[in-house]
C-alpha cells in the first residue's frame, strides 16, 4: 500500500530520471543540430532538413 508521502518520492525520482536521460548520449543531425530518432539514425535521414545526414555523436545535454 502507498502511504500519503509517497506522491513527494515519486516526484523526486521522476527528477533524477529525466535529468540522467539529459546526459545520455545521442546522435544529431549535422546540418540543423536535432537529436535524430533511431530510425532517422538508421537511415541517416533527417526529417526536419528532409536531406540525408551524417550523424554526429554528441555527450552533451539534448536540446
Amino acid at each position: 500500500m502507498i502511504g500519503i508521502g509517497s506522491s513527494s518520492s515519486i516526484a523526486a525520482a521522476r527528477h533524477l530520471q529525466s535529468r540522467d536521460f539529459q546526459r545520455l548520449p545521442h546522435h544529431a543531425c549535422d546540418r540543423c543540430d536535432r537529436v535524430l530518432s533511431i530510425n532517422e539514425t538508421i537511415e541517416r535521414f533527417c526529417e526536419r532538413c528532409d536531406h540525408s545526414t551524417n550523424p554526429s555523436y554528441k555527450k552533451d545535454a539534448a536540446a
